[in-house]
């Protein structure tokens, strides 16, 4: 899309990414609570604590996103394919996704706030 610059680009990746991360993590809660590990709390913990983490950095990009005009919705999905609709200062695109570079990107992200969250000294 001609009408984002490097940046602009850079949130709207980082919001989609971002929030594909966070589904993930709210669906694996939802399992892990339910499943039968004996000790289940430092699993809940984990997920809560990049849950959090992920919900602060996307505020911060929704806000940029917002001073900037810059808006994301999500489109269908065929199974090999997600649709992404920009929309920014008057004009739209749709960039479709490969699914498996957009698993591999969302893999990344929580390995990244996985080890964020071990990193926090514990009192």
């Amino acid at each position: 899309m001609h009408c984002l610059s490097q940046h602009e680009q850079s949130l709207s990746d980082a919001y989609i990414i971002l929030t594909y991360t966070r589904k993930v993590l709210q669906q694996d809660l939802v399992h892990v609570e339910k499943s039968l590990f004996k000790l289940k709390e430092p699993y809940i913990q984990l997920i809560h604590s990049s849950l959090s983490a992920i919900s602060k950095e996307l505020f911060e990009i929704k806000k940029q996103m917002h001073q900037r005009n810059i808006k994301v919705t999500f489109g269908t999905n065929d199974g090999t394919f997600t649709e992404v609709h920009l929309f920014c200062r008057g004009y739209s695109q749709t960039i479709r996704y490969l699914n498996a570079n957009l698993k591999m990107k969302v893999q990344n992200s929580l390995e990244k706030h996985f080890i964020k969250s071990t990193d926090t000294p514990t009192p």
